[in-house]
C-alpha cells in the first residue's frame, strides 16, 4: 500500500481528532483537558496530551484505522497494527525500529480506533506492556499472523496485523507474569 504522508496527517488531525479527544476526556477518569501534541512532541510518538486533575499528562499515541479496514480481517474481529519497521531496511540504509519495539518513547497509552461500520470499540494499552508482549510473543506472531509493507514518501514501513484479543492476552500476560523463562 501506498500513503502519502501529507494525506494522512490531514486525516489525523481532522474529524478523527476532534472524535479522539472526545473519547480520551470521556474515559480517562479526572481527565479536565486533552490538546493536540505539539510538532515536536508528535515527531516523538505523542499524538495526544490528556491532562488530570492533580497535573499529571499522560502521552497519548493514536493508531486509528479507516473506514473498510475490516475487509482484510482475517479472523473475525479487529487486527491490532503493531509496527515492526519505522523505516524498512533497504541495501545500504540502516532501518529503524517501528513505535512498538521503540525503547526511546515517553508515550503513556495507545489508543486504537476504527469506523463504527468495522468495528465498535476502541482500545486503550499501556505503552510498556505492550511493547513488553510484542517483544515476548514476536516470534510467535511473526510465523502466525500477516505482515505488510507500507510505502510513504521516499520510505517504506512494515506492520504485522494482529488479533486484538490475542494482543489483549499477552498484555494480560504481562501484567501477571504468566510468562515462560522469567523466574
Amino acid at each position: 500500500m501506498t500513503y502519502d504522508f501529507d494525506e494522512r496527517l490531514a486525516f489525523s488531525q481532522g474529524k478523527r481528532m476532534k472524535s479522539d479527544i472526545e473519547l480520551l476526556k470521556r474515559i480517562i477518569p479526572y481527565c479536565t483537558e486533552v490538546v493536540k501534541a505539539d510538532t515536536n512532541t508528535d515527531k516523538q510518538g505523542i499524538d495526544y496530551i490528556a491532562y488530570l486533575a492533580g497535573g499529571a499528562e499522560i502521552g497519548i499515541d493514536a493508531k486509528t484505522r479507516e473506514k473498510g479496514a475490516s475487509k482484510f480481517w482475517h479472523y473475525g474481529e479487529a487486527e491490532l497494527a503493531l509496527e515492526l519497521w519505522s523505516i524498512y531496511p533497504n541495501g545500504n540504509k540502516e532501518g529503524v525500529k517501528g513505535w512498538t519495539l521503540s525503547d526511546k518513547t515517553n508515550v503513556d497509552l495507545i489508543l486504537y480506533t476504527f469506523d463504527s461500520t468495522d468495528w465498535d470499540k476502541f482500545y486503550l494499552l499501556p505503552y510498556q506492556l505492550l511493547r513488553m508482549a510484542f517483544i515476548r510473543k514476536g516470534r510467535e506472531w511473526l510465523s502466525s499472523y500477516a505482515r505488510k509493507k507500507q510505502t510513504s514518501n521516499n520510505w517504506q514501513s512494515e506492520a504485522i496485523f494482529i488479533p486484538a484479543s490475542i494482543v489483549i492476552e499477552a498484555v494480560k500476560a504481562e501484567m501477571q507474569g504468566f510468562y515462560e523463562g522469567c523466574r
